[in-house]
């Protein structure tokens, strides 16, 4: 499945430098095609593709990134699973 994930936090540069250490979410997820796209110093987009969703469940509830999630004041507050377009006929 692929993901789009509206996230929330207390500082943008803060998260990212996070999220970018973070190297357990390619077990879960094709690293190699993440996209995060800053909004604003308190807002990102996050596309994930071929994301295994139980596989990243387990790691949301993992004492790290609830620990960081508190400390940054994470939020994903949208989540959507898209497809990639057909090829034109």
């Amino acid at each position: 499945m692929n993901i789009i994930v509206k996230v929330s936090c207390d500082n943008f540069d803060d998260w990212k430098k996070e999220f970018d250490g973070h190297d357990a979410r390619a077990n879960v997820c094709d690293e190699s095609r993440t996209t995060v796209g800053k909004i604003d110093d308190k807002n990102a987009i996050v596309m994930m593709y071929d994301v295994d969703m139980q596989g990243m469940q387990k790691l949301m509830m993992s004492d790290y990134l609830q620990k960081i999630s508190k400390d940054l004041n994470i939020e994903n507050r949208e989540m959507h699973s898209f497809e990639p377009l057909p090829p034109p006929q």
